[in-house]
């Protein structure tokens, strides 16, 4: 027995564990949770028009915070969020991507976190705000790092370094890069390692190590060549570059070289139209500057044009500045000033403060009367950016001397948690072994009790059985006695009656008046007698459920074989009989027995349905037949359906016959319970 009891115990323990760590329940508000992210993907997705899809939007959110599954929830709020951010709707994007954000970090879902502090410094990037984009990409990518995305994180690095580059923090940029090329290489990731070189040999090409860049563009044609898709658009931005480099250089011929070579590529211009005019313009600026004037201005005005309709203020600023210089070496400052005039207003409108101190820079030398102006607003302008630049590339110095601050600290704490963990699970297990034999040694004793009382249960169940079929045995002697009763004694004083009554219908004289009021007394008292047994009848038959559902059973298996009709009871699980008086269940019955004797009499049907039903404290009894019907107006009550009227009047119910010709009867009976 203890060896049985201890492999039992062990077993128990091996379930609970395994249940512990590898079960997870759902409980009926995940599922309504479930059907609710669905229902609000659908608005989120819905809807081309703007104003439609911010109602769909505003719809979504509702049901979303709705919600109370964590999982579930921050998976639609950052759906919600990234919507609104594509959408370009700034304020709704803050508010539901700082909500995500709280929630993220309270259900600790990292993977949700931080894919909205990327969201969050794509949303600043697009702002121009460098500084937040960088910050909050940092936090992404780190998140990301540990998290085991380093593809993302990746991703994220060389965007930061693209920023760094963008306000000329060109060490930091080159560190950041080689971060990212570190993951890709290792993900032997082509189209990564591409992007990586490229803003290398950008970032030599601004310190003026012309030959580094160029190695590093070349570097990056290499894995171009192992990207299959979207490789020669890629490779026109390369050309273009290198093109760049060596116009720096003052290498005019091979610029141009490189310059044609990217615009001979098929289909550029239906394809990649805003590049197609910056290769025509930066072809166009090599030759002004070779002296090779042969096809200016027009292709300046081809590259002008194509950027014009694009829209493109940035390029527009770009292609009219050249046109300035183009109209200054030819000597007409009037369309020199006009151009320089032109770019400036496009370099404010995109925000391009490169092109703005070039216009203010080229302003000064065309312009003799407001040139002092110009050269000071392009100083100031040029000191105020230069300082700001400074504070960002401290910033990113922070950050980055605090990210590493932050991974020589966790290699430090992480051997100390390692051994922290390892004991404390250590002492957890053994904690929860001990209460586990505790709660076993507990369960054992209630399964004990459990025992006795099944077993005292049983007994108890056994001496019920014993006293019902006493009490049935009873109830069957009863019946006996009032059949024969019934028979010996009723039936045999009517049929003396009868005869004796017979005997004097042909006399009328004053003794046979008398005996034959005599025997009308005698009827009389066979009357009371039959009332009474009826009485004794009608209580004992029905306060059983289970012998009133029999009795109509019964009721109509018998009546079915008269005409052969097939018949199905529908009755409410809500009904107890027991709780129901017994002259509501006697004029029921009665009422059946009337509607089956009349479907056996006039019906035809090959079908009866009786449908037991109950509606608060109200029991709705129908009962269908697919007979010949009958024509209710052409037709009166008889005295049957009279009699079944009567008796739901005195129940205080409702009546309803339905009949068609060729379509069948139908009877509704609708009576309190009590």
């Amino acid at each position: 027995m203890k060896r049985q009891y201890s492999i039992l115990l062990g077993r128990k323990i091996i379930h609970i564990i395994i249940l512990l760590f590898f079960i997870k329940t759902y409980s009926q508000k995940d599922v309504e949770d479930d059907s609710i992210y669905k229902v609000s993907m659908e608005y989120i997705n819905k809807g081309k028009d703007i104003t439609v899809r911010k109602n769909n939007l505003l719809k979504a959110k509702n049901l979303i915070f709705s919600i109370e599954n964590d999982s579930i929830k921050n998976k639609a709020i950052y759906k919600l969020s990234t919507t609104y951010l594509n959408i370009k709707d700034s304020l709704n994007f803050r508010q539901i991507n700082k909500l995500g954000i709280s929630l993220a970090k309270k259900s600790n879902d990292s993977a949700i976190l931080a894919n909205h502090y990327w969201d969050l410094g794509w949303h600043y990037q697009r702002l121009k705000q460098k500084d937040s984009a960088y910050l909050f990409y940092d936090s992404s990518q780190k998140i990301l790092k540990k998290t085991g995305r380093v593809l993302a994180a990746g991703n994220l690095l060389l965007r930061m370094a693209i920023i760094q580059k963008e306000v000329k923090d060109y060490t930091g940029s080159e560190v950041t890069t080689t971060d990212a090329i570190e993951i890709f290489e290792n993900l032997n990731d082509s189209r990564g390692l591409y992007n990586c070189y490229n803003n290398l040999g950008v970032i030599f090409k601004n310190l003026e190590e012309y030959e580094k860049s160029l190695k590093y563009h070349n570097k990056a044609l290499v894995y171009l060549k192992k990207i299959k898709e979207k490789g020669l658009m890629l490779k026109t931005k390369t050309l273009n570059n290198i093109g760049l480099v060596y116009r720096y250089q003052g290498k005019y011929n091979d610029a141009i070289s490189n310059f044609e070579q990217a615009l001979n590529y098929d289909s550029l211009y239906t394809k990649n139209p805003e590049r197609y005019a910056t290769l025509i313009d930066n072809l166009a600026y090599s030759k002004f500057l070779s002296n090779n004037t042969s096809e200016l201005p027009e292709l300046f005005f081809q590259a002008l044009k194509i950027r014009d309709s694009l829209k493109n203020k940035s390029g527009i600023a770009v292609s009219k500045l050249h046109l300035a210089e183009y109209y200054l070496e030819k000597k007409d400052t009037i369309q020199s000033l006009k151009y320089v005039s032109e770019a400036r207003i496009a370099a404010l409108e995109s925000k391009n403060t490169k092109q703005l101190l070039n216009s203010l820079l080229l302003s000064s030398k065309i312009d003799n009367e407001n040139g002092t102006a110009y050269l000071n607003t392009y100083i100031h302008m040029n000191d105020s950016l230069i300082k700001r630049e400074r504070t960002i590339r401290n910033k990113f110095a922070r950050i980055r001397y605090e990210t590493d601050q932050y991974i020589t600290q966790n290699e430090r704490l992480s051997l100390q948690n390692t051994w922290i963990v390892a004991i404390s699970t250590a002492i957890i297990f053994f904690g929860f072994l001990i209460y586990v034999i505790t709660q076993q040694r507990t369960r054992n004793k209630e399964l004990e009790m459990e025992q006795q009382q099944q077993r005292a249960n049983e007994e108890i169940y056994n001496l019920m059985i014993d006293q019902q079929d006493k009490i049935e045995e009873g109830r069957k002697r009863e019946k006996e006695r009032i059949s024969l009763e019934l028979h010996d004694g009723i039936l045999g004083r009517l049929f003396g009656t009868r005869l004796s009554l017979g005997s004097l219908n042909a006399k009328d004289d004053d003794n046979s008046k008398k005996v034959r009021e005599q025997y009308i007394n005698e009827l009389q008292s066979i009357e009371e007698e039959v009332r009474n047994i009826s009485h004794e009848l009608g209580l004992d038959n029905f306060d059983k459920t289970t012998s009133y559902s029999t009795m109509i059973t019964n009721l109509l298996e018998e009546q079915s074989k008269i005409t052969n009709f097939k018949y199905q009871i529908e009755e409410d699980d809500r009904i107890v009989w027991t709780d129901i008086p017994g002259h509501i269940k006697i004029n029921i019955y009665r009422i059946i027995q009337e509607s089956i004797q009349n479907i056996n009499k006039y019906a035809q049907a090959e079908n009866v349905i009786l449908d037991f039903k109950k509606n608060d404290d109200h029991i709705i009894l129908t009962i269908k037949d697919d007979g010949v019907g009958f024509d209710q107006d052409k037709r009166s009550s008889g005295i049957g359906l009279k009699n079944m009227k009567s008796r739901v009047t005195l129940l205080h119910g409702q009546f309803t016959i339905n009949s068609i010709p060729g379509k069948g009867t139908s009877i509704s009976v609708d009576v309190p319970m009590t």
